[in-house]
């Protein structure tokens, strides 16, 4: 039986997914602030659809574009503010529209 595409999968399933060693998936969230999976008591590991898209991103920019992880970790914040920073600019741009009509 196969998970629906949003189930949570365990760190073993991601690994598997990514092609990437478990260990630098523990690795990675150690040094990412920003990777932080669903433990639960017994200590498995769960990971979310964003999560697994941020792991993604991540070893895209670690293997494929030869990032550090402080220079990976300064890209994906400096991304996080350029969203909330068009976001910011669609709402206000949303609120003169409505505003106009």
């Amino acid at each position: 039986m196969e998970k629906q595409p949003e189930a949570l999968l365990t760190i073993g399933e991601v690994a598997r997914f990514l092609k990437i060693p478990v260990s630098a998936i523990r690795f990675w969230e150690k040094k990412f602030v920003k990777l932080i999976p669903i433990k639960k008591s017994n200590g498995i590991r769960y990971y979310n659809t964003e999560m697994i898209e941020l792991l993604s991103d991540i070893k895209k920019l670690l293997y494929d574009k030869k990032f550090s992880i402080k220079g990976a970790n300064l890209y994906l914040s400096k991304d996080k503010n350029k969203k909330q920073s068009l976001i910011k600019e669609l709402k206000d741009l949303k609120s003169e529209i409505k505003d106009f009509f």
